[in-house]
C-alpha cells in the first residue's frame, strides 16, 4: 500500500519532470523528435527516478497506476464541475495502465486526459459566459452542495449547467 506521504513528494517530481520537459520543448537534440517521443521519456524518467534513484523506492505498478489516476482526477476537477460521471467512468481503462506507460508502453493516458480537460474546459467557459449573460433570479430558495465529498460528477450538460449557476450564483450573493 503507497503511504500518503509519499504522494506529494511522486507529484512534485512529475511536475518538475514536466516542467524540464516544456521548458526544453524545441531545444532538443533532434529537431523533428515528435512531442509525444519526448513525453515518454520524461515520464520513463520520473518512473526510473522513483524506483531507483528515490530516498524510498516505490514499486509502480497497478496500485500506484490507481493512486495516480485519482490524483489527477482530484487535481483537475477538484470540486466535480467540469468532467461528467461518463468522462470518468470512460478514463478508469487507465487505472491499470499508468505503470505501463511508465515502464515504456506507449503513452495513451495523459493525451486522452489531457484532450479531454481541454475539450471540458472549453465547454465550461463559454457555460460560464452564457449564465452570466442573465440575471440571476434571487426570488427562488434554492440549496448548493460545495463538499465535494458529498457530490457526484453531472451525468449530462443539464445538470452541470445547473450546478454552475447555483455556484456562479452563490459567489454572486
Amino acid at each position: 500500500m503507497m503511504s500518503k506521504k509519499f504522494l506529494p513528494v511522486m507529484f512534485v517530481l512529475m511536475g518538475a519532470g514536466l516542467f524540464i520537459g516544456f521548458k526544453s520543448m524545441g531545444r532538443s537534440e533532434v529537431n523533428d523528435e515528435n512531442p509525444k517521443a519526448k513525453y515518454a521519456k520524461i515520464l520513463r524518467n520520473v518512473g526510473i527516478l522513483l524506483e531507483e534513484g528515490h530516498y524510498s523506492p516505490k514499486k509502480i505498478d497497478d496500485e500506484f497506476s490507481k493512486a495516480v489516476l485519482k490524483r489527477f482526477e482530484q487535481d483537475l476537477d477538484g470540486e466535480k464541475n467540469i468532467f461528467f460521471l461518463s468522462d470518468i467512468t470512460t478514463l478508469k481503462k487507465y487505472e491499470n495502465k499508468i505503470d505501463d506507460e511508465i515502464h515504456g508502453a506507449e503513452i495513451e493516458s495523459f493525451f486522452e486526459i489531457n484532450d479531454l480537460y481541454l475539450k471540458r474546459q472549453n465547454e465550461v467557459s463559454l457555460l460560464y459566459t452564457a449564465i452570466r449573460s442573465k440575471p440571476f433570479d434571487y426570488t427562488i430558495n434554492e440549496t448548493i452542495k460545495t463538499d465535494p465529498e458529498k457530490i457526484s460528477f453531472p451525468a449530462n450538460e443539464a445538470q452541470r449547467t445547473d450546478m454552475w449557476r447555483k455556484r456562479m450564483k452563490f459567489m454572486a450573493l
